[in-house]
């Protein structure tokens, strides 16, 4: 936690995106600040897309880098704000399949983009990507992680709070029954529905290979997690590559986290 953060500030936030805020400061530190291979980020510009609390880009800002946030959702927007208070980062509303909604924000291109955890939400990951590499420099890299669409918990049903919501592999019943048994366990109403939603548009490592191949980027490196790096704050479990991922289908069933570090082309 930056503890610069002004005591009314965090009072206006949940304990749980203080949490938030919290992993992603140390996501970067602990993980992504290595697996990226940028050395040094002094003056670089980099951008996250889905930025929440924006932990993340505090701690790239800390670093030296000149930095960016996308976020679609009013609650984490007005949380980043909050959290801000130096107006360090340049946050603000977008849409990333709407080139309009974040064209006045983006003066120049980016040496890095970061989407963590974001992509399986997106409809139309093919205009997300392509926008993205857009606004890229030439030589710039994208960092992505997703759950692969047949992984345990591709469904983010573990964001249920009744355990019986938690069962790995759930989210595959028939949407009509999968609906019935939300309810039986009280699951509310509102949150059925993101359910759902998330299970339609998630992705395969396949389909995304396939993507990121046509649209010209460079894979610079793709790794398959059993435990995710993110696991080890929030479980505090060991990070754990998948053992399986050279096989085809185990690679997506064993798989509770794919991590793309892609690269724009140098021209």
């Amino acid at each position: 936690m930056n503890l610069s953060t002004s005591k009314e500030s965090i009072n206006k936030i949940s304990k749980r995106c203080l949490r938030c805020y919290s992993e992603q400061q140390w996501y970067g530190e602990n993980f992504l600040f290595d697996y990226s291979q940028f050395k040094d980020v002094t003056n670089k510009r980099i951008l996250e897309i889905g930025c929440a609390e924006a932990g993340l880009l505090k701690f790239y800002h800390k670093k030296g880098a000149v930095c960016s946030g996308i976020e679609l959702s009013d609650i984490r927007y007005n949380n980043a704000l909050l959290l801000d208070k130096r107006n360090e980062i340049n946050l603000f509303q977008a849409d990333i399949c709407n080139p309009t909604s974040y064209k006045k924000h983006i003066k120049k291109n980016f040496d890095m983009i970061i989407m963590r955890d974001v992509i399986e939400h997106i409809d139309n990951k093919r205009i997300a990507l392509s926008n993205i590499f857009n606004i890229l420099k030439p030589g710039g890299k994208l960092f992505m992680s997703f759950p692969p669409k047949y992984c345990a918990y591709s469904g983010h049903q573990q964001t249920i709070s009744n355990l019986f919501g938690k069962l790995p592999y759930i989210y595959m019943l028939p949407d009509v029954i999968y609906k019935k048994y939300l309810r039986l366990i009280s699951c509310p109403e509102k949150k059925i529905e993101y359910l759902i939603l998330t299970k339609k548009t998630r992705i395969s490592i396949r389909k995304m290979h396939e993507i990121v191949n046509s649209l010209g980027f460079n894979i610079l490196n793709q790794s398959k997690w059993f435990s995710r790096p993110a696991y080890a704050f929030r479980f505090n479990f060991p990070k754990i590559k998948n053992p399986f991922s050279f096989i085809p289908i185990l690679d997506e069933i064993f798989s509770n986290g794919v991590l793309y570090l892609l690269e724009k082309p140098k021209e």
